[in-house]
């Protein structure tokens, strides 16, 4: 799946479509679900190419309204990727689920970006992707500005 963002190009790969599909909040007894989003930038044109995810792990918490990253085996795993690439790939940002046909970001939602972005002055954008039940939405945090975008809206029916 290809996104167009300002002048540049978000590749998602459709193996990390198929997994985020897999927890989509069904019913209100369905937990949140979440993870880091982990890709590479093409040097030449400046795209983002999206190739992993982390899935939820043992020690995350989950509630029908709320994804605590709690496990630090998402940190594990990225280290991991990162040091068998050579350093190839970063962390582009978050994924999580929302109970809403086309998801929106909340206070919470905002306030961990802002967080995020803090923690990393060296990254000037991060990528989130929120999961809903009929759509998802991307959003760029822009760490300089502190100033969120809507990169995209996909509703599923159209994949």
């Amino acid at each position: 799946m290809n996104i167009e963002s300002n002048n540049r190009k978000i590749k998602i790969d459709d193996n990390i479509i198929t997994l985020m599909k897999k927890y989509i909040q069904t019913s209100r007894f369905s937990k949140e679900s979440g993870g880091l989003l982990i890709g590479r930038e093409n040097c030449s044109d400046n795209n983002l190419i999206i190739e992993y995810i982390t899935e939820p792990f043992p020690k995350d918490k989950r509630k029908y309204n709320r994804f605590y990253r709690r496990d630090e085996k998402h940190i594990d795993s990225y280290q991991s990727l990162y040091e068998f690439s050579f350093q190839v790939y970063a962390y582009i940002g978050e994924w999580h689920t929302h109970h809403e046909s086309i998801p929106n970001y909340s206070k919470i939602d905002y306030e961990n970006w802002v967080k995020i972005g803090k923690e990393s002055p060296i990254t000037k954008e991060f990528y989130h992707i929120i999961i809903g039940n009929k759509a998802f939405k991307i959003w760029e945090y822009d760490n300089t500005h502190q100033k969120i975008s809507l990169i995209n809206t996909t509703f599923w029916r159209n994949i």
